[in-house]
């Protein structure tokens, strides 16, 4: 892996190798990124708290607020058939009769 730094990063982890706080510059870089993992690791922990889960009413607004949903459909009524039509009558045969004559 090939890292480039800053120019002043580089030189101050080059003088903590030089000094012999580290015997390699492998060494500091290794320790460099176990602390980067394990910071990252505290953040994840801490910006995630275990959150509740949303009511149906929290949901239908974040995704109003985010523009998934135009707005919110009422709900549905069981005593109430969801829709309200009046069948259209056709005459002739019946459209499975039709298919199969077609098909022949």
């Amino acid at each position: 892996m090939t890292i480039h730094l800053p120019e002043e990063l580089e030189n101050n982890i080059l003088a903590a190798v030089q000094s012999g706080q580290y015997a390699s510059l492998d060494d500091a870089m290794t320790t460099a990124a176990s602390l980067l993992v394990e910071r990252l690791k505290q953040e994840h922990t801490q910006a995630s708290p275990a959150r509740k889960p949303l009511t149906e009413g929290q949901l239908e607004q974040q995704l109003i607020q985010s523009g998934f949903l135009a707005s919110v459909p009422p709900p549905i009524s069981t005593a109430t058939p969801p829709w309200k039509f009046d069948p259209v009558k056709i005459e002739g045969e019946p459209l499975s009769e039709t298919v199969i004559r077609e098909r022949r």
